[in-house]
Parts: structure tokens; C-alpha cells; sequence
């Protein structure tokens, strides 16, 4: 119902537009001119994003919508430490090397700890660099390569090779390098292929095969460290440990009932499920602590009260299918809500929801012998979806929206004196709406424009309910010199709609083919001038 009256107010603040725009000669004089400015019908689509609405078999209208309460985070599941190798190499004594002389060549093994005792043994980058950092004291360049042996990119293990500048008289040369690792296998099971969290790099160097014979003394050194920066892994199979997650109070955001700021609404039947998707393949421990239902414009929160409430709920892990098409099946739990409190719950109206969890993965330890794994874009979440047929009962339920707004001035052609919108509103859904719109000016009310007491009517209903005719009403809305003047000066608008639906105490339902037509129609003195 808020879109109509937005739409009314519109096309109202364009009327100077399209009110008989023409030159008519030289002189000057008042004419009155009355012109239509809109017809239009309106269904409940306009008030609900279609996405939110579905058709009953009787046409009855129903709404389904979801909310999402929490995601688990795929960094926390496998987070490995950034650095990958530090390597220095020293002389004892001092030595001369001659031309593409090899004079370093170091393999390391790194255990890189994920936490939470976990055994990673295969991850694929999604994105990321790695960092080489290398400081080189020698007086000649120094040709080096880099290669992790346990990678993999269409078979090709990663290698990075480049000539390193010589130090100079300010001291050693420093060389810094990113260097990208998007779509490499990491194999992390170490040189013999029984470990886990362990990776390979091998570090060689010669002197530059151009350059000229060196003498390298204990003082000069070639020191390197390679690191990860901004790894994002898209692939990891192992055993991921036991981690718990408890966040502590969170809130997410409610939309559904945002705009409305008062009144009450009572709904005949509705239905909640909790559903928790797993695409993890790790099984899981899930406790919902406490969720509330929280209104901010009354500051009224109503807690759940179920049996759900401080239950531990063991989640199946995912399967891996090894189709890179589809390569997850989610494990989906389905936990139905209707024997709790959860009505009251909506009929709050809330704008957001608290709550609290525990999420524990592995609870029973590496029960797949090394097996879990996870995949970007596959996670753990857990949402809920509202079901909501639309037979209510509406008791002052109030919408407020704020929206832009600007009217220009007319040329000096003609001048607006003052004049009257005439709403023409044939309804035929059984509620009936008042109105009132505030005019803005830098934040400050400087008018209204209609009042509480212009009414569209509620169309008729029979014994069941449902409506049987549109039920006609009529809305003036004077506009003085003075309106006129505020309406130019405003920048937004404050529209505050209130509803009420007929036959109250009892609940009357939304059909699909009801709709409210409505015309606008203007009739205005104005000046017309040379």
C-alpha cells in the first residue's frame, strides 16, 4: 500500500509538468485547467517483492522468506601460518667462485601449523602470492631459483628463477618479489609421503654466468625467506581437528517487517523451520543457545521457547561426489518449529534477530582416517525459512518510509496559484489506509499534505471474509499558495501509511486477484504571463 501513495505523491509534485503547458499569447491572465494525472491498478506485488509471494491452489496468497542466521568461516576451518622458509647462506672462510659457480643449494622442510591439531595433507590455492624476500651482500649478481618440488600446475611443479642485483657501495641489494600461486596442488605430506602440514622448498644459486670471478668472504651472505600472502585455499582434504566456535550474541538483520513502525498484527497460521546445511566433510556438534525476536521501534524482544533451545544437534558431514562440476552434496537438516512460541516470535514484527550457538566440527575426533575436506564456496550455515499465508488481522499497522524529493519551479512562461488533487480510489482489498505525508526541508517538517482523516475505504466482505465489490472513496487535497511554496523548498518526504482490516476480530485473507485502481486528477488555478 506504501507504493500507491508514494506513486500518488509523485505524479502530485509533477502536476506544474503536466498541467497544460502552452504559449498562449502575450498577455497576462488566471486560467483554471483540470487534467488526469495517473490511473493505475495495484496488486499485492507492490507491496511484497514478487520473490516473497506464492499462489495457494484456492489464490490465496502465502509468504515465503528466508533469513540466514550464521556462517561458519572457511579461514577458520584451515589456517595455515604465512611463512613458508627462511634460508641463510654463510661462508666459514673466504673463497673465489668463478662464473655460474653454484654456490647454494638448500632444501627445507617447514611444518606449517594449522591449529587446532589439525593434519592437513593436500591443499589447492584459490588465489594468492607468494612473498620472496632476499638480501644479497655479495659484489656480483647472483642467478637463483626457488621451487617448492610438492606443488603442482598442469604437472609442472612451481619454480621461480631471476637474477638477483649485486650489492653495492651503500650496502647489500634487496629483492622483493609476489609471485602468483592461483590454481597450485600443494602436497603436504613431506619428502617420504606419511606427514602432514609439511612443505618442500629448495633454494639454489649460482654466481651470474656473465659476470666476472668473485671473492666471497664470512662476511657476506645470501639470505632468503619466502612467505604466503593473501591465500585463499579453494581445496583442502585431511583431518581439519576438533575446533568450537562460539561467537557470543550476534545479530542479523530482519527485513521483512522493517518499514513498520506501530500497530499490531495477528496471523492466522504460519510455519518455521531451522534448517542447517553442512558442505563441510566433517561431521559437527550444533547448539542454538537462545534466539530472540527483537523490535527496535517498540524495543520489545520475545525469546524462542523450544525444545531446540540448548540442544546439542549432531550434523552429518558432506559428500564428496569428485565430479569438479558439482563437487559437494551437502548434508541438510531440517528441524520444524511449529510447537514453540515461535508465532509470537513473528507477530513482534521484528527488524532483527539475536542469538547465540556453539558449533563444534569433529566432536568424535578423525573418524575419517584423514578424509575431511572442504571446498571454497561450500560452508556451514544455518538460516531459517518463514512461511506466512496471508490471513490476518491488522490493527493500526503502521508503515514509514522516507524518500527524495524534488520539484522544480515552472519557467516564467506561467506561475502556479493554488489548486486541488482529486484521489479517485476503488478498493478492493479488505483493509482500509490512511495517510499522512510530511514535507522535509533540511530535516525539518514544513507541512503535510494529507491527514489521518482522509480514508480509503475497506471494500466490502460476505460471511467468508472475502471481498465482494471495490468499495469507492474520495480524497481532496487542497494545495494553497503556501503548500505550493513548501513543496518546492522540500527535499524528502516522510510518508506514514496505517492499515486496518475489516471484519476484525476475524482474520481475513489476501486473494491474488484483488487490486486497487486508482486515479489522480488535478485541477489548478494558474497565471499565464508573456
Amino acid at each position: 500500500m506504501k507504493r500507491f501513495i508514494k506513486l500518488c505523491i509523485v505524479v502530485a509534485a509533477l502536476f506544474a509538468i503536466v498541467s497544460c503547458r502552452k504559449n498562449i499569447g502575450t498577455a497576462n491572465w488566471d486560467v483554471s485547467v483540470m487534467a488526469p494525472l495517473i490511473k493505475t491498478s495495484l496488486g499485492i506485488n507492490n507491496l511484497l517483492a514478487d520473490s516473497l509471494i506464492q499462489v495457494n491452489p484456492d489464490t490465496s496468497l502465502k509468504i515465503v522468506y528466508n533469513s540466514s542466521l550464521f556462517n561458519f568461516n572457511v579461514d577458520s576451518l584451515v589456517n595455515f601460518p604465512d611463512t613458508i622458509s627462511k634460508q641463510v647462506y654463510h661462508l666459514t672462510g673466504s673463497i673465489t667462485v668463478n662464473p655460474g659457480q653454484l654456490i647454494m643449494n638448500s632444501t627445507s622442510h617447514t611444518y606449517m601449523n594449522p591449529g587446532h591439531s589439525g593434519e592437513v595433507r593436500k591443499i589447492v590455492v584459490k588465489s594468492g602470492n607468494i612473498i620472496l624476500k632476499i638480501k644479497n651482500s655479495l659484489s656480483q649478481k647472483v642467478l637463483c631459483t626457488y621451487q617448492i618440488p610438492c606443488t603442482s600446475f598442469n604437472g609442472t611443479p612451481f619454480t621461480y628463477t631471476d637474477l638477483l642485483p649485486a650489492a653495492g657501495n651503500n650496502g647489500p641489494a634487496l629483492y622483493q618479489k609476489a609471485i602468483d600461486i592461483s590454481g597450485y596442488t600443494i602436497d603436504l605430506t613431506g619428502p617420504l609421503g606419511n606427514s602432514s602440514n609439511t612443505i618442500t622448498s629448495t633454494v639454489q644459486a649460482w654466481i651470474d654466468p656473465n659476470g666476472s670471478t668473485v671473492t666471497i668472504t664470512a662476511n657476506d651472505s645470501l639470505q632468503m625467506s619466502s612467505s604466503f600472502n593473501n591465500l585463499v585455499i579453494g581445496y583442502a582434504q585431511g583431518y581439519f581437528g576438533n575446533q568450537t566456535s562460539n561467537p557470543g550474541l550476534q545479530k542479523t538483520y530482519f527485513s521483512l517487517f522493517h518499514k513498520i513502525t506501530d500497530g499490531t498484527l495477528s496471523l492466522e497460521d504460519l510455519h518455521l523451520k531451522l534448517n542447517i546445511t553442512n558442505g563441510y566433510g566433517v561431521d559437527a556438534a550444533f547448539v542454538l543457545q537462545q534466539l530472540k525476536s527483537v523490535n527496535s521501534h517498540t524495543h520489545n524482544a520475545v525469546a524462542l521457547n523450544s525444545s531446540i533451545i540448548n540442544s546439542t544437534i549432531h550434523i552429518n558431514r558432506a559428500v564428496e561426489t569428485y565430479n569438479p562440476m558439482n563437487p559437494v552434496i551437502p548434508s541438510v537438516s531440517t528441524f520444524n518449529l511449529d510447537n514453540s512460541n515461535f508465532k509470537q516470535l513473528v507477530e513482534n514484527l521484528p527488524d532483527s534477530l539475536e542469538y547465540s550457538l556453539n558449533l563444534s566440527t569433529d566432536p568424535l575426533g578423525n573418524v575419517s582416517s584423514g578424509n575431511d575436506f572442504m571446498y571454497s564456496g561450500y560452508g556451514f550455515n544455518a538460516d531459517l525459512d518463514l512461511e506466512i499465508p496471508l490471513s490476518l488481522v491488522a490493527h493500526n499497522l503502521t508503515l514509514t518510509d522516507t524518500m527524495s524529493f524534488n520539484l522544480t519551479k515552472p519557467g516564467s512562461s506561467y506561475e502556479l496559484n493554488h489548486g486541488t488533487l482529486t484521489l479517485i480510489a476503488d478498493n478492493g482489498f479488505p483493509f482500509s489506509a490512511m495517510a499522512q505525508i510530511y514535507l522535509l526541508d533540511n530535516g525539518v517538517k514544513t507541512d503535510s499534505l494529507v491527514t489521518f482523516s482522509s480514508v480509503i475505504q475497506s471494500a466490502p466482505i460476505d460471511n467468508n471474509y472475502k471481498v465482494t465489490s471495490k468499495k469507492r472513496s474520495l480524497i481532496y487535497i487542497p494545495v494553497s499558495g503556501e503548500k505550493l511554496k513548501h513543496l518546492y523548498s522540500a527535499k524528502k518526504m516522510i510518508i506514514v501509511a496505517r492499515f486496518n482490516t475489516t471484519g476484525q476480530p476475524h482474520y481475513v485473507k489476501i486473494y491474488s486477484g484483488y487490486l486497487l485502481d486508482l486515479k489522480l486528477t488535478g485541477d489548478f488555478n494558474m497565471t499565464v504571463n508573456k
